[in-house]
């Protein structure tokens, strides 16, 4: 009779240990993880420049300043990697970020979007 309880008791170790096994050493997922659901994110032309920090307008009378450094990933329109050099005045971007207290979004990634007949008149004053 005192067999039976070791057994049962054998038999619920070999089960938490191959769980645990099946748990912890399974391969990572090779699918890309995606940006925590707290990132801030915007699009708007640039209308400011100076080192580190954008002013962006979304078109919506709403103006953000983005702080960025060499932290920031920066994409081109093809996808390929940018620098800070790429960004300039009138360029349209999209801005994925931590937004700040003070109102600042510190830049984590920065997209460069291409031009379409919608976003290159958007935001601009009609006869200028």
């Amino acid at each position: 009779m005192v067999m039976r309880p070791v057994a049962v008791f054998a038999g619920f170790l070999l089960c938490a240990l191959l769980v645990s096994v099946t748990t912890f050493a399974c391969p990572l997922s090779a699918e890309p993880i995606p940006p925590p659901q707290d990132m801030f994110t915007l699009e708007g032309k640039i209308t400011e420049k100076s080192a580190g920090k954008l002013t962006v307008s979304t078109g919506e009378n709403m103006i953000f300043h983005v702080l960025y450094n060499d932290k920031t990933e920066i994409r081109k329109k093809d996808g390929s990697p940018g620098a800070a050099a790429d960004l300039h005045i009138g360029l349209r971007i999209s801005v994925a970020g931590d937004l700040a207290e003070s109102g600042e979004i510190t830049a984590k990634k920065i997209d460069i979007e291409p031009e379409t007949p919608e976003n290159k008149s958007a935001g601009e004053i009609p006869g200028r």
